[in-house]
């Protein structure tokens, strides 16, 4: 009996320096990392700002491959909401939504997971050193009178803290895949285009701006010619399609959008038929579907063909300057479908919303399209 009063009483002691030592913890942590990058701030802000690639550079998916994201609402911007869900225990399931943000300066997350405490934040900030920039990750968690999270809280450098170190890491290696192109004076649209008619010229000239602009001058003044003997209208300004940029030849096609002409544009609800009038009818829409269709039956000199141009999904972007500067542009279209998860294809092209032979090469105006997946 005595024995047993001795373990009884040496529980108790460990009991209360159990609780006297956990009163003595911090009821709130903090831990802190930095990695720098070489990408410009307005790229690895809008990387971090959106859940588009979280699952590329968060560690959660090195420790759950079979984790499961989805985005409720808008994938970016303040109020954002990302769930995860894990069979593994490590992970679990919770959230990140994203409360607040400064543009290229701050990103603040309100974390919800199944480890220990509340309020839990993630703070990313962006720091441009000129050359290059310095991202911080700074997490915040309190544990109230959670004694048992209070101890938790001891071991935060190694749990929270590796799994911060790790992502950073990935962070980097997921940027250095960004064309380091910054586009931060650049306002570009996601959009969707029509597939549109044109007729094209396949053309090429030397890598020079001269060149190119003699070709493209010369390729819209023959495509012009042939929709005026053909009897078209113009329903577009010329676009500049990119084949291949190469070191010495630059290979593009020319196109004008056309239409066959239509005397009567239709109604946007024709009304139904009185007796006797349908064929009339049927004989209108069919003509301006066929404006919107590959033309046939036309005259076309050899090296002039119809066609449809690319509809879908596009980000673009208007610019005014030197044509010199449309593959920049072109770039930095690349560089923000990489850092808002979207991935280009086909071929980018310009719209030449200017008259290049009456408009002065500095003041030429262009909408730069690129198609997207």
């Amino acid at each position: 009996m005595t024995r047993l009063i001795e373990f009884v009483i040496a529980l108790l002691i460990v009991a209360l320096l159990f609780v006297l030592a956990g009163l003595v913890l911090p009821d709130h942590r903090n831990v802190r990392h930095s990695v720098e990058t070489n990408r410009p701030a307005r790229l690895v802000y809008d990387l971090l700002s959106g859940f588009q690639r979280f699952g590329e550079w968060h560690p959660k998916r090195m420790h759950d491959p079979a984790i499961q994201y989805s985005i409720e609402g808008e994938p970016r911007g303040v109020g954002a909401v990302l769930r995860y869900e894990s069979s593994e225990p490590r992970v679990g399931s919770g959230s990140w939504t994203i409360i607040d943000t400064a543009q290229d300066e701050r990103i603040e997350f309100a974390i919800e997971s199944p480890a220990y405490g509340f309020n839990k934040t993630s703070v990313f900030t962006i720091e441009d050193r000129g050359r290059t920039v310095d991202i911080n990750w700074e997490y915040d968690v309190s544990y109230g009178w959670n004694l048992l999270g209070r101890y938790a809280g001891m071991y935060i450098a190694r749990t929270v803290g590796d799994d911060m170190k790790t992502g950073l890491s990935n962070l980097t290696g997921l940027l250095a895949t960004v064309p380091n192109f910054n586009y931060d004076q650049l306002e570009v649209v996601l959009t969707e285009v029509p597939a549109t008619t044109v007729l094209v010229i396949s053309t090429s000239a030397d890598r020079n701006i001269s060149a190119v602009e003699e070709e493209l001058d010369s390729s819209i003044r023959r495509l012009r010619e042939v929709i005026r003997s053909n009897g078209l209208e113009e329903t577009g300004p010329p676009r500049l399609i990119t084949t291949v940029f190469g070191d010495k030849k630059y290979d593009f096609d020319v196109a004008i959008p056309v239409r066959l002409p239509v005397a009567d544009e239709a109604p946007a609800a024709p009304p139904a038929p009185a007796e006797g009038e349908e064929e009339a009818v049927v004989d209108l829409r069919a003509k301006i579907v066929a404006a919107s269709a590959p033309l046939e039956g036309l005259n076309l000199p050899e090296g002039v063909a119809s066609g449809l141009t690319y509809g879908g999904r596009v980000i673009t972007a208007n610019f005014d300057g030197h044509p010199a500067s449309l593959p920049l542009v072109r770039d930095m279209l690349r560089a923000y479908a990489a850092t808002h998860g979207l991935q280009v294809h086909d071929r980018a092209w310009e719209e030449y919303l200017s008259d290049i032979t009456t408009t002065s090469v500095d003041e030429t105006t262009f909408d730069v399209y690129w198609p997207i997946r």
